[in-house]
């Protein structure tokens, strides 16, 4: 298991997240888009500049800043119940 941040989460990688680290704004508009503690997430594509990024969540996608995807930490490796995956 390793603790990466989401904006090094490679094309195509899913992984769980542990936590939400943004200034309490973002914190509660990415919570409302479904983005929570022990979500599953997987990185969809970069834009053309690689900034946003566009994620899978809860069958949403979402385009996220790298500035921010630095601060939610993830688990690669578990699945959302904690279990290891090989």
């Amino acid at each position: 298991m390793n603790l990466v941040p989401l904006c090094e989460l490679a094309t195509g990688e899913e992984a769980v997240v542990v936590a939400i680290g943004c200034e309490p704004a973002m914190r509660t508009r990415l919570n409302d888009l479904g983005l929570l503690e022990g979500s599953r997430i997987r990185c969809l594509f970069p834009s053309a500049f690689g900034d946003p990024r566009a994620y899978l969540v809860r069958g949403a996608s979402l385009g996220i800043r790298n500035q921010d995807a630095a601060k939610i930490p993830l688990l690669i490796g578990v699945d959302e119940e904690g279990g290891t995956v090989v």
